[in-house]
Parts: C-alpha cells; sequence; structure tokens
C-alpha cells in the first residue's frame, strides 16, 4: 500500500474489503508505510474507514517502525560519491 496522495473511493472500499475478508479469515497482510496512522483518515477521505482498516491491520499485528535515513537516498549518495571519485 502506497499512499502518496488520496485514493479514490471505489479504491478505498476495495482497500477496506480486502483487509476484512484477511482480518475475518485469520490470513496474513503486510503494510508499509512511510505515513503516520493518524493521516490515514486524510489519505483514504474517510477517517471512519481508516479506523476500522486500522482497527483490522493492528489488532494481532506486529509493528516495526523504524527511524533513520532512507537505504535508497543512502544508496545513491553512495553511487554519487563513485561517480565522482572516477572523474
Amino acid at each position: 500500500l502506497f499512499l502518496a496522495r488520496r485514493i479514490g473511493d471505489a479504491a478505498a472500499e476495495l482497500l477496506q474489503a480486502i483487509v476484512h475478508q484477511r482480518y475475518k479469515h485469520r490470513r496474513s497482510i503486510v503494510v508499509t508505510s512511510n505515513r503516520v496512522v493518524q493521516d490515514w483518515g486524510c489519505y483514504l477521505g474517510d477517517a471512519t474507514m481508516a479506523t476500522t482498516i486500522l482497527d483490522r491491520l493492528m489488532h494481532r499485528a506486529t509493528m516495526l517502525e523504524f527511524e533513520g535515513r532512507s537505504y535508497r537516498l543512502k544508496e545513491a549518495a553512495a553511487r554519487i560519491a563513485v561517480t565522482a571519485d572516477a572523474s
């Protein structure tokens, strides 16, 4: 799930349905996000829907929270440094 901007109503409803079905059947789901959970209502366009999705996702969840610089940015900086050294 990538929430760069608000998603459409149909997509939000589909996400809710998928999460609900996975939860109901006790199936795994992996979600990654660089957005805090408080912002999900804004991205889904419906705070109530966001709450129901997050409720199901977090009920039996293991949350991993990472802080620090992005690995992609770190790797890009290393590539730039190698290119600059080769010049």
